[in-house]
């Protein structure tokens, strides 16, 4: 997994409730000081603005503080406003055609954080509308937390697979999470079962490691297996490590003077990823690439 960390993230989220408070605040609809009342009174007894602006602790909090077995009808329009509207994309709220695909083009990111296999983008047919390969996972349920349908650290952008192997199950970790803020709960290793791996891929197997609080995600998004089909990125990776040793770098760069803008920018070339950890939501495979190479490098 990969942690989400766009640097405007918070003013995002300011942007997201005000929409929202321009849609539940019009006449047609009147909700809002009704779901704010209900916060207010309720639980942590904060306002719907501290809900729907809650950072991933605080929203562990409200899970618990605010679960009830029955909620009023306006409580329930939140997550009535995320399905019918907010997660359509022929549909919007606010005043900016504000819904689901808008939000995940302002996060930008391009690969899911939850597999980082797969992309996250939008295709646009004109006047036949929008198609997604992106949706928005709820972390918290949106059937089993209601309130927090529209919170929007509860909302994950993520491709349909892991959206869909997920489900309403609770994982360990969420991409928002500030404890992974280095996207290192989880790292990339392989093993060698025999010499014969400079010529079979299949020689060569890969392992994850990680800590106890990602351990859910792990099981439940079947990471271990489906990362087993990417030996052939190991065994390429390695191959090009044995190729473009250091010197043979250094070499590169000085006989093609102004091609390259860093010495960043010719490795992600040379090796066919980004491997640096804020550009990680780049590209598919790019958190496999940035560890594996690390530990080429380091024998």
């Amino acid at each position: 997994m990969i942690p989400i960390s766009h640097t405007k993230l918070e003013s995002i989220a300011e942007e997201h409730f005000e929409e929202l408070k321009v849609h539940l605040t019009r006449k047609k609809i009147n909700k809002f000081d009704k779901i704010d009342r209900w916060f207010k009174t309720n639980g942590s007894k904060l306002s719907l603005k501290d809900v729907v602006l809650a950072d991933v602790d605080d929203l562990y909090t409200f899970s618990v503080k605010y679960k009830s077995k029955v909620y009023p009808k306006d409580v329930l329009y939140l997550k009535y406003l995320y399905t019918e509207y907010f997660s359509k994309s022929s549909r919007h709220i606010g005043n900016s055609d504000y819904n689901a695909v808008k939000l995940i083009e302002k996060i930008g990111i391009k690969v899911c954080p939850y597999c980082n296999r797969n992309y996250v983008n939008n295709i646009n047919f004109g006047a036949k509308g929008v198609k997604r390969s992106s949706q928005l996972d709820h972390f918290f349920s949106k059937d089993e937390f209601p309130f927090l349908a529209m919170s929007f650290y509860n909302l994950v952008p993520s491709c349909p697979s892991c959206n869909h192997l997920k489900s309403n199950h609770q994982i360990s970790l969420s991409p928002y999470d500030k404890k992974n803020s280095t996207g290192n709960e989880l790292t990339f290793d392989y093993s060698i079962i025999n010499a014969d791996y400079l010529f079979d891929e299949s020689q060569i197997t890969i392992e994850i490691n990680h800590s106890h609080k990602i351990t859910k995600n792990i099981d439940i998004f079947g990471l271990k297996d489906q990362y087993l089909l990417h030996n052939d990125i190991v065994y390429d990776l390695i191959k090009r490590h044995r190729i473009y040793p250091k010197s043979k770098l250094s070499e590169i760069e000085k006989d093609f003077p102004g091609v390259f803008k860093n010495e960043e920018e010719m490795k992600r070339i040379i090796f066919g990823n980004h491997i640096r950890s804020e550009e990680l939501w780049k590209r598919p495979l790019s958190k496999l690439t940035k560890d594996i190479t690390e530990k080429l490098n380091s024998i």
